[in-house]
């Protein structure tokens, strides 16, 4: 009992150590959701990049094809910072997935979502919703 009593009252105090300092029992949790924090906002900047070309009168099409690389691009420079065991999880089930380690190619994209270049442009920008709230107390909201 005294272990359990020890544990609940020490708990919240490690994974605070760990999201304070980056050292702790939850550090590998902490550093994930930085770097998910970090891809989530290539995502805005993206969002933002793709009103300007709409802005600029560029066609859904266009748009499409240089948001889905860019996408597959910031994805490629988030997992730089990541452990090699988690990037070659996550290539392996994408190449399973998509057929590409990066992620979906503009063709997956144009059969998944049957020719529609506004849809494509709006996926190319989502993320994960439950990686997402995984991370919440890291978010800039």
């Amino acid at each position: 009992m005294r272990r359990l009593v020890a544990s609940i009252l020490l708990l919240p105090g490690s994974f605070a150590l760990s999201m304070w300092t980056g050292v702790g029992p939850a550090d590998d949790w902490v550093h994930n959701c930085q770097v998910r924090q970090s891809y989530l906002d290539r995502l805005e900047a993206m969002d933002v990049e793709i009103n300007r070309m709409r802005i600029q009168g560029r066609s859904e099409q266009e748009i499409a094809r240089a948001m889905v690389p860019k996408r597959n691009e910031a994805k490629a420079l988030v997992r730089s910072k990541m452990k090699v065991k988690d990037v070659r999880k996550l290539e392996e089930r994408n190449k399973a997935r998509y057929g590409s380690p990066q992620g979906p190619t503009i063709e997956w994209m144009y059969a998944r979502h049957g020719g529609n270049w506004n849809e494509i442009v709006e996926a190319s920008t989502d993320s994960n919703a439950f990686y997402d709230i995984t991370c919440i107390p890291f978010y800039d909201i």
